[in-house]
C-alpha cells in the first residue's frame, strides 16, 4: 500500500465500502474454514490497521443519498457510482445509518470478522434489522465495531419521512411484513429446538399463530409467498430449511384444495419435521465426506425423534397426535423405499407425501457445506421427475411443477441479450417458458443492481420473435446473490 497520507477521505472511504461490499459477499458463498473467506478477513484486518495510522476509529455512513467518511463527503464518480448505490441500498434496506470501527482492530480474530459479516448480511430477515444487528454485537462482546441505526423519522432527501413511503406503497409494506414474519417464524423454531433439546418446557401457541398468519399472507400473495421460500441463511440451515418447507407445503397444499385448518396443520408439520436434527452432533450433519453406516443410522433416526419431540411441547394431545405422523414419514418415499422402514401398512399420509416433494426440493437447491454443487430450481424439477411415482406422489409432484412452473422464482437466468437476471414471477399458462424477469445489472466490485422488470412472454411485434430467449440458468448463489434480496426489497 501506499502512504496513508496519499489517501485523500474519498478514497479511503470507497476502499472500506468496498471491503465491506466483498466481505458480505463472500461470506454467503463460502463456510468459514473457506481460504478465501479467511484471506477476506486478514484483508479487513489489513485495511483497519492501515486505516489506524492516522485514525483510531473510523466511520461511514450514509444519509441523504450521500456517503461520508470521517464526515468527509464521498464524491460520486462514474468509477464508484454502482458501489455506492449499492451499499447504499445495502445499507437502508437494514435500517444502518452507518458503521463504525475501531482501529486498529483490537485482538480481533478472522473468524470473529467472518461472523460480523455474515450476521450483517443476514439481518435482513429480521423485523428491525439494525436493532437485531447491534444486540448480537452486543450479545458478543464486539467493542470494534458500532452500528449506527437510522432514526424512525429520518427524511429522505425531498423532506418527506421515511416511514411514510411504507405506507404509501402497499407493496413495500406487504414485502416488509413478509419478511417480518419470516424472521418470526425463524425465531419460533430456532426457540422450540433448543428447548426441546435441552429438555424444558416450551409452548405450541406462538408457532400456531405464526402459521395462521403465514396462511393469510398465501391467501393474499402466493407469488411473494413464494418468493419467501428462496431465502437462504447458511449458518442456520436447518431452520430456515423448516421455514422453507412449510412454505412450499402450504402452497402446494391450497393448490390442491385443502381447507384453511388443514393448511395450518401442514404448515405445522413443515416447521417442525426436522426438530429431531438437533439430537444429532453437527460434525455429522455438516460432514464433507461419505458418512459411515453407523454416522448414516444416526441420521436417518431423526425423523423418529421429531414425532418424540413434538409430543413433548405443550399443546392439545389432539393437536400433538395429528402432528405425529408426517414429519415421521417426510423421508420414507412414496413407494416406501425410504427410512425408516416400517412394516408393510397404509400408504404415505398426503401430508408426508407433500412434505417429501417440498423437503427435496428445498434441500436440492439449498448450498450446503456438505455439497460441491448446487441445482438451479428448474434442474431440480427435472431432477425430480426422475423419481416420480417412486420417491414422489405423481399426481402432487405434477401440481407442484405447475405450482412453481418450469422456471420457478429464484431461478437466475442468462439471456440472449447478453442480459443476466431472477424470475420473479412464474410463467402464464400459454407460455409456459415465458416467466416474469427481474434483469440484474453489473455494480462493481462484483455485486448486482435491480435492473428493469420484463416479461419473456414480450415480442419485438406481434406474431413476431420474443425479445428475449432464456439461454442457461443457474442457482443465484453462482454469482454470489440471495434471490430473496431482489424479489422482497
Amino acid at each position: 500500500m501506499t502512504e496513508t497520507t496519499q489517501w485523500t477521505p474519498g478514497k479511503a472511504g470507497e476502499v472500506l465500502l468496498n471491503a465491506i461490499h466483498s466481505m458480505t459477499r463472500i461470506t454467503r458463498l463460502h463456510s468459514d474454514n473457506n481460504d478465501q473467506l479467511r484471506h477476506g478477513a486478514e484483508k479487513f484486518t489489513n485495511l483497519m490497521a492501515y486505516l489506524g495510522k492516522t485514525d483510531d476509529r473510523v466511520t461511514i455512513r450514509h444519509t441523504g443519498g450521500r456517503f461520508y467518511f470521517q464526515e468527509s463527503n464521498l464524491p460520486i464518480r462514474p468509477a464508484n457510482h454502482r458501489l455506492l448505490t449499492t451499499m447504499r441500498r445495502f445499507l437502508e434496506n437494514r435500517g444502518i445509518y452507518g458503521l463504525q470501527f475501531q482501529t486498529p482492530l483490537p485482538n480481533v480474530l478472522p473468524l470473529q470478522i467472518i461472523a460480523f459479516f455474515r450476521l450483517i448480511d443476514q439481518a435482513i430477515v429480521q423485523p428491525s434489522p439494525a436493532g437485531w444487528l447491534a444486540a448480537q454485537c452486543e450479545a458478543q462482546q464486539w467493542t470494534w465495531v458500532a452500528i449506527e441505526q437510522k432514526p424512525p423519522a429520518a427524511e429522505d432527501r425531498s423532506g418527506r419521512a421515511m416511514g411514510a413511503i411504507g405506507r404509501e406503497d402497499p407493496m413495500v409494506r406487504r414485502k416488509a411484513h413478509i419478511r417480518r414474519s419470516y424472521a418470526h417464524a425463524l425465531s419460533a423454531v430456532k426457540e422450540v429446538a433448543t428447548k426441546l433439546s435441552a429438555n424444558q418446557s416450551v409452548a405450541m401457541r406462538h408457532s400456531v399463530r405464526l402459521v395462521q398468519g403465514m396462511v393469510d399472507i398465501l391467501a393474499e400473495d402466493e407469488s411473494l409467498f413464494l418468493g419467501i421460500s428462496t431465502i437462504r441463511i447458511y449458518d442456520d440451515y436447518t431452520y430456515a430449511h423448516s421455514i422453507n418447507v412449510a412454505i412450499l407445503s402450504m402452497c402446494l397444499g391450497r393448490r390442491i384444495g385443502l381447507s384453511r385448518s388443514a393448511l395450518e396443520r401442514l404448515g405445522l408439520c413443515g416447521l417442525f419435521h426436522d426438530l429431531g436434527k438437533t439430537a444429532i452432533p453437527k460434525e455429522i450433519l455438516n460432514k464433507r465426506g461419505k458418512l459411515t453406516e453407523a454416522e448414516f443410522d444416526l441420521i436417518k433416526s431423526h425423523a423418529v425423534h421429531s414425532s418424540r419431540l413434538i409430543l413433548k411441547l405443550k399443546a392439545q394431545r389432539e393437536r400433538k397426535i395429528r402432528l405425529l405422523v408426517p414429519p415421521f414419514e417426510h423421508h420414507m418415499g412414496y413407494d416406501h423405499s425410504g427410512y425408516p422402514q416400517t412394516t408393510a401398512g397404509p400408504g404415505i399420509t398426503l401430508f408426508g407425501r407433500i412434505l417429501t416433494i417440498a423437503d427435496v426440493y428445498d434441500a436440492i437447491t439449498s448450498p450446503r457445506i456438505y455439497r460441491a454443487r448446487i441445482m438451479s430450481p428448474d434442474r431440480a424439477l427435472a431432477h425430480m421427475m426422475e423419481r416420480s411415482g417412486t420417491h414422489f406422489d405423481p399426481i402432487l409432484l405434477k401440481v407442484f411443477i405447475n405450482m412453481l412452473g418450469v422456471y420457478p422464482v429464484g431461478t437466475m437466468v442468462t439471456l440472449d441479450t447478453g442480459e443476466l437476471g431472477i424470475v420473479v414471477q412464474p410463467s402464464a399458462d400459454d407460455t409456459p417458458t415465458r416467466p416474469v424477469v427481474q434483469l440484474l445489472q453489473p455494480a462493481p466490485p462484483g455485486g448486482f443492481d435491480k435492473g428493469a422488470i420484463v416479461s419473456l412472454a414480450e415480442r419485438r411485434e406481434p406474431d413476431g420473435p420474443y425479445r428475449r430467449n432464456i439461454t442457461q440458468t443457474m442457482h443465484p448463489s453462482c454469482k454470489g446473490i440471495q434471490a430473496a434480496a431482489f424479489l422482497l426489497q
